[in-house]
């Protein structure tokens, strides 16, 4: 089934971190990772062609360490980058991990590959790939899963900068792409290729696997497509009963439940922002070619109606919400988050929880009702250690939050002058 490039989180998180300087010397570009930099230092040096666009000397499997190919490169129009090159570890996990990134980020995130799937995940899932009716491939539950109980962990296979379709010729760029299948494991290209297709202005077949089953991500700082061809079979839901959650460092994503799911119930996740209107939601998933038949798409006209209502109420409260707190009203801003709050249950619309309590402490942080701030604050939190995004609730995260509340009202006192 046909899954999504510009699927977003709920919650913002942090790109996976740069441990290393962003722009090394041109000098260090020029040159090839030495095995015993990368043993010795902390900042392994980018693999990358010299200006002539030549290894010197030819790479050897040692000298292209950690990557089991070598790395392959083309030119970039970029004034500011001289090339894309392709990384690839085959034996990574199970499928293998295909990069075409700058050399830079290569060399600033090698230690994902350090990263291993849990056995739980690859050797007793808690459910399988199955024909779905109308939809292809799907997911099933094998077994009921409780609320907020991780599903699956699935590892990127391939993952593409941006900017490279751009700045790549693209017939060089299709080449590169094709060869960043075919470094993968035998496994890792049969599931990759065995996902779904449906982008129309893709003149390529690795193309629109990738456009139609990619998540966006960021990797060193620059913005990515990224492949994972497990939740790729996941279908889409308005009203879904799971979720997605990143974890950067790692470039792995797990799904989780938002309610109890039974034995043989589909899986399905939103590959848009939920809160959407009926209309919204159609017009948006135009790009996938299908109309939702979830139990929301297909409940009565009064139903969606009333559904629909509620969702445009909830979405301007939340609009009023904001500009009463910039207008410096802060009691109407607190009214008006209450009603937002009072709404959310109807919608089933989870991830918003979480953002509203800390909007109420935001608030009640400026009003200086430092009791109320703190116990919305700890209710924020716990959504967030509930569904999985934090574990546990600790003071340092307070201390965090009560931080960005003095910087945003200072940024919001020094544009008001």
């Amino acid at each position: 089934m046909i899954f999504l490039l510009t699927y977003m989180l709920f919650f913002p998180f942090p790109s996976l971190a740069s441990q290393c300087p962003s722009s090394p010397p041109r000098s260090l570009i020029q040159h090839y990772l030495y095995p015993n930099l990368l043993r010795t230092s902390t900042c392994p040096l980018p693999i990358a062609p010299d200006l002539d666009g030549e290894f010197f000397p030819p790479l050897t499997p040692l000298t292209h360490s950690p990557w089991s190919s070598p790395p392959q490169c083309e030119a970039s129009s970029s004034p500011d980058i001289p090339y894309y090159c392709l990384y690839s570890n085959s034996r990574h996990n199970h499928l293998g991990i295909s990069i075409i990134t700058t050399p830079e980020v290569a060399a600033d995130s090698i230690s994902i590959l350090d990263s291993v799937l849990p056995r739980t995940t690859t050797h007793n899932p808690g459910f399988k790939v199955v024909d779905i009716p109308g939809k292809g491939k799907g997911v099933v539950a094998t077994r009921r899963i409780k609320k907020y109980e991780e599903i699956m962990v699935d590892y990127a296979t391939m993952i593409l900068d941006l900017h490279f379709t751009v700045d790549v010729d693209v017939w060089r760029g299709y080449r590169l792409m094709g060869k960043a299948v075919d470094n993968l494991s035998e496994q890792g290209k049969r599931n990759l290729m065995g996902l779904g297709r449906s982008n129309e202005q893709a003149r390529d077949e690795v193309e629109d696997v990738l456009r139609t089953n990619a998540f966006s991500t960021e990797l060193g700082g620059r913005q990515h497509m990224a492949v994972y061809t497990v939740v790729s079979r996941i279908n889409h839901g308005c009203k879904p009963n799971a979720y997605t959650r990143f974890i950067p460092e790692h470039l792995q994503v797990s799904v989780a439940a938002i309610r109890e799911i039974e034995e043989g119930e589909e899986i399905t996740i939103s590959y848009l922002t939920l809160g959407k209107t009926s209309d919204e939601r159609k017009e948006a998933l135009k790009q996938w070619g299908f109309e939702c038949t979830c139990d929301l798409c297909t409940a009565s006209p009064e139903e969606i109606k009333a559904s629909d209502a509620r969702r445009r109420q909830i979405e301007e409260l939340r609009q009023y919400a904001v500009l009463a707190f910039q207008g410096n009203k802060p009691y109407q801003a607190l009214r008006l988050t209450r009603q937002v709050i009072n709404l959310l249950p109807s919608e089933d619309l989870f991830p918003f929880y979480s953002e509203q309590y800390e909007n109420m402490a935001r608030i009640f942080f400026v009003l200086g009702d430092m009791k109320n701030a703190e116990l919305y604050a700890r209710k924020s939190l716990d959504v967030l250690a509930e569904q999985g995004y934090i574990q546990g609730v600790r003071e340092e995260q307070l201390d965090i939050m009560w931080k960005r509340f003095r910087q945003d009202g200072d940024q919001f006192k020094a544009a008001a002058r």
